[in-house]
């Protein structure tokens, strides 16, 4: 068994497809139901959606006056249009994230670079302190995507610290937000303006009790375990024998 954390596009989804027919046994494993959809026909056994340890997240529910953007610096993930969305609203934007590839710093001077000072910030990448405090202090976190995310853990991250998630409607984010109740799902990044109040209404407890219901460690560890013992009862392998290697496995 194993679990696919990356999209099946490409070179990975052309992996996928030789070891389904080499090794067609090998169980595969899912971080969310549209990551499936380019290969659907591969050998699925369960969905396992990420999660946190929330002790490492605490909330903090108040209403910041930034929005934020999380995410390595690629078209992809949108930090531009993040800047387009910060600037007709007339709101600071702090981005932070990743910026080491030489693509990525090509997309940053051309599309990030010209835009910074005044209201719009460029931190690089943070620690996890950094981290937790941006997204607890944010007004909303922008996930303003164009692929398709096989999760996207800055979504729940932002919910655990009470900040609700204004995201477009691509690859898994209609899985991880509930739309409403925890951010706000738009169908194209220029909608994100005009939602932006109806974000501020969202209760950051709410965020919080939502990730606490679907995203714990608890829930994870027990998604696996069930996937894990129901492929041993398959293969016709003795399930109290294996039960305490497959626990200490999961925890592992």
């Amino acid at each position: 068994m194993h679990t696919v954390h990356g999209p099946l596009n490409r070179r990975s989804g052309e992996l996928y497809e030789q070891i389904d027919r080499f090794a067609p046994r090998v169980g595969l494993i899912s971080l969310s139901m549209n990551q499936r959809s380019p290969l659907p026909h591969l050998n699925w056994i369960a969905n396992c959606p990420n999660a946190l340890d929330l002790s490492l997240y605490p909330v903090h529910p108040h209403r910041g006056d930034y929005l934020l953007f999380l995410g390595r610096m690629s078209p992809d993930k949108g930090a531009h249009r993040a800047v387009e969305v910060a600037k007709e609203l007339g709101l600071p934007l702090k981005l932070a994230g990743k910026m080491q590839e030489l693509r990525e710093e090509e997309f940053f001077d051309a599309a990030i670079k010209p835009h910074l000072g005044g209201q719009i910030e460029y931190l690089g990448e943070v620690s996890h302190g950094e981290k937790v405090d941006l997204l607890q202090n944010a007004r909303a976190t922008l996930f303003p995507i164009e692929w398709a995310e096989p999760f996207g853990l800055v979504m729940i991250e932002s919910m655990a610290c009470g900040t609700p998630v204004i995201a477009t409607r691509h690859g898994a984010v209609p899985e991880v937000l509930e739309d409403g109740r925890t951010g706000i799902i738009v169908d194209d990044y220029t909608e994100m303006p005009a939602v932006l109040e109806r974000a501020d209404a969202i209760d950051p407890l709410e965020c919080r009790r939502y990730v606490e219901e679907r995203f714990s460690k608890e829930r994870m560890v027990a998604d696996y375990e069930a996937a894990y013992l129901k492929a041993l009862g398959d293969s016709g392998v003795d399930r109290g024998e294996r039960l305490l290697e497959v626990g200490d496995q999961v925890v592992d």
